[in-house]
Parts: structure tokens; C-alpha cells; sequence
């Protein structure tokens, strides 16, 4: 042995017990101290990890849900000038589609608003009518009937399933504050009708098809 490490282990064995125990503990406390530092940046890393996975399967599930439509008249002009009588209907040839995949975007639902409108294109009256006509295939035809003088029986579904046919729906024809139906004498003024044919599939998105109607007195 040389003579510097005889040294060293004579200042070594020179120390007092106490002394080596207490550098013992401390290095003993800095391990524990980098151990849980260690610990506290993986439960770090895993939190951030399982937050982008959250954040993906979310992006995921918007883009599986996320639906399109497209809903167009078949023939016909989009403006068309109609006889006066509440038996004088119009029909209404629609073709429509729907994006995949089914299971989000099927079934879709048809809904219908008609705006009636003075000479100088003022509003009378409007109203919406929901459900009135229900797609269940990614491509469908949809062929309304709509009598625009007959509130009470104001449009047909007319190739709706037997199996769920339950025949005309009624028009309620608020005026523009929308506290009350339109009178007889408000009606008198109407000049026009604009119809909008809206499907909605469940996933989101939505298509119109827009046709004005000139009423004849």
C-alpha cells in the first residue's frame, strides 16, 4: 500500500462514529429525495400521455360522427307561380343524401319552414314544421306535397312506408313577433311563399333545398 492511501484510511478510521453515521443518513435522505423527484416526473409524464390519448380519441370520435348532407330539387323550376284555392297543392320532387357512416349519420330527419311574404317581400307570417319526412338510406327520394292556401293539411309526405303513414301535417303561420298566428286579414296581404326543405342528419351537418311559390288571387 502506498503511502497516500495509508493515510487516507488513518483520517478515515480517525473519524468519530457519529460523524460517518450522520453522512450516511444524509446521503441515504438525497437518494430518497431523487427517488421521489424521479417518481413525481414519471406520474408527469404519464398524466400528459394519458391527456393526448383523451385528446385523440376525441378528435377519433368527431371525425366518425361528423356527418354531411346534400338535398336538391328534381326538376322543376326553384320558382313557380300557383293558382289561387285551398285544394290547389304543388308537389315537391326531392333526391337526398347523407354521408356514412350509418350508424351516425341514419336515420335523418326532414323538417320544412315556409315564410309568406307581402308585395314588398315583407314578412307575414312563418312556421316550421318538423318531421316531415324521416331518410333512412344514405340515398333517398323524398316526394312531398305542399297545398300553400291550406294551413290545416299543408304538406304530404306522399311516398312515405305504409307501415308509418300518418298523413298531412298542419302549418302553424306565426307573424314576425311570433306571438300569434297570422290573421285572415294578414293573409289577405301575402303575395308569396319561400319554402325551405332541411335534412338533418343525427351526426351534425345539414343541407337546404329553397323554392319560392308566387300565389295567384
Amino acid at each position: 500500500m502506498n503511502i497516500a492511501g495509508l493515510l487516507l484510511l488513518i483520517s478515515i478510521g480517525a473519524l468519530p462514529q457519529q460523524t460517518l453515521e450522520s453522512q450516511l443518513r444524509q446521503q441515504q435522505q438525497l437518494l430518497q429525495e431523487q427517488r421521489q423527484e424521479l417518481q413525481e416526473l414519471q406520474r408527469q409524464v404519464e398524466r400528459s400521455l394519458n391527456l393526448l390519448q383523451e385528446i385523440r380519441r376525441e378528435q377519433d370520435g368527431q371525425e366518425q360522427t361528423s356527418c354531411s348532407a346534400q338535398i336538391r330539387w328534381v326538376g322543376g323550376a326553384e320558382r313557380r307561380s300557383v293558382p289561387p284555392g285551398d285544394a290547389v297543392s304543388v308537389q315537391l320532387n326531392l333526391f337526398s343524401t347523407v354521408s356514412r357512416p350509418s350508424g351516425n349519420c341514419l336515420p335523418a330527419a326532414v323538417r320544412m319552414t315556409a315564410s309568406y311574404l307581402d308585395a314588398n317581400d315583407n314578412l307575414v307570417c312563418t312556421g316550421v314544421i318538423q318531421g316531415v319526412a324521416r331518410q333512412n338510406s344514405l340515398t333517398e327520394s323524398i316526394n312531398l306535397e305542399v297545398r300553400p292556401w291550406d294551413f290545416g293539411n299543408f304538406v304530404w309526405w306522399r311516398n312515405e312506408p305504409p307501415q308509418t303513414n300518418i298523413g298531412p301535417k298542419d302549418l302553424f303561420c306565426f307573424n314576425p313577433d311570433g306571438q300569434a298566428q297570422a290573421t285572415r286579414a294578414q293573409l289577405e296581404r301575402v303575395v308569396s311563399v319561400r319554402i325551405w326543405t332541411t335534412v338533418l342528419p343525427p351526426g351534425g351537418g345539414l343541407s337546404t333545398a329553397e323554392l319560392q311559390l308566387d300565389l295567384q288571387r
